[in-house]
């Protein structure tokens, strides 16, 4: 009898010091979560405070870091920057991101519409989705990764007449450090404008893709300020189509930008089904529908996906020797 007294004394004192060492550990675990929620709010009051201090504003409404026990990240809610000096400014509904714990460094993302956005010479757009969502591979940086992805994607003047302008069933734009350069993504389902953008031209549905590599790209999204001019860069891939079909562009080539902001560029141009683009073309630009009426006339004989080359020369364009008109300098 005693040594079965004893046992039970045993097991139960076992027992009492499992439970407590839990216990702590649970206590340990929520003092640390909290610490580290308490730091995320801190850094990110001061980040903004820090930015505030030159011509750039920032705001996160309401900073609060949630997700406990097993995440942690940020919500605000609402977001705004602006960079007075460039006239330049983005305003947004709520933001909740999210992290596990054991990786803190990706992290996913939502983003509440609507948006408006204001830049210098054109008018303000308010931008409404239905689902907007964010993920990061995050460095001690800039993030290694960025990828968005929003549906139901409607863009709208912000004035009295509130006409909506273009609308997309999905777009993304994804963005990678690829050693000092910084390669860019953005793909378009579903395009379409409003005639009034194109002197009243019905254009169908268009699908596009564009992929580019910007020279010394992770330097330049360092900088407060990002500066185009003096920059290069190449168009691995941009992929214009009529939704459904085959009838698009695809240009490939290198670019840059010079110091007084003219562009000069060597690029590949190949036309899928050229009398319907130049037909659509021709009724976008009328102006211009004799130089695509001549191209496409000499096209007639190549197929039905000739390669053209496109060259552009301090912001004058040129299909092969034919000068087809000028790009405004880059601001």
């Amino acid at each position: 009898m005693p040594s079965r007294k004893r046992a039970r004394r045993s097991f139960s004192r076992r027992f009492f010091l499992f439970a407590l060492f839990i216990v702590l550990v649970i206590l340990a675990y929520t003092g640390a979560w909290f610490y580290a929620a308490d730091t995320l709010e801190q850094r990110t009051i001061t980040a903004i405070e820090d930015l505030n201090a030159g011509h750039q504003r920032a705001n996160c409404e309401e900073p609060t870091a949630r997700g406990y026990p097993f995440r942690i990240g940020l919500f605000c809610r609402s977001v705004f920057y602006e960079d007075a000096e460039n006239g330049v400014s983005v305003s947004a509904g709520a933001f909740r991101s999210a992290a596990q714990v054991y990786q803190p460094m990706r992290t996913v993302g939502e983003l509440d519409a609507p948006a408006r956005i204001a830049t210098p010479y054109l008018p303000a757009i308010e931008a409404d989705w239905e689902n907007m969502r964010i993920s990061a591979r995050l460095t001690a940086s800039l993030p290694e990764r960025l990828s968005s992805e929003a549906k139901n994607v409607v863009l709208t003047l912000d004035d009295d007449n509130r006409q909506p302008i273009a609308r997309a069933g999905n777009i993304q734009a994804h963005t990678r450090q690829n050693g000092a350069d910084l390669d860019l993504a953005l793909i378009a389902q579903a395009l379409t404008i409003d005639p009034g953008l194109t002197n009243g031209t019905a254009i169908p549905a268009i699908d596009g893709e564009l992929l580019v590599t910007l020279d010394d790209g992770v330097a330049l999204a360092s900088t407060s300020v990002p500066e185009l001019r003096g920059r290069s860069g190449t168009v691995e891939n941009l992929n214009l189509k009529i939704a459904g079909g085959n009838a698009g562009l695809t240009v490939k080539g290198p670019i840059r930008i010079a110091e007084n902001g003219l562009i000069d560029a060597e690029l590949r141009v190949t036309v899928n089904e050229p009398q319907r683009i130049a037909q659509l073309v021709g009724q976008i630009v009328p102006d211009k529908r004799d130089e695509i009426a001549g191209i496409t006339a000499g096209l007639a004989n190549l197929g039905a996906a000739p390669t053209l080359p496109v060259n552009i020369r301090q912001g004058r364009v040129f299909v092969g020797f034919l000068p087809l008109g000028s790009i405004p300098p880059v601001r």
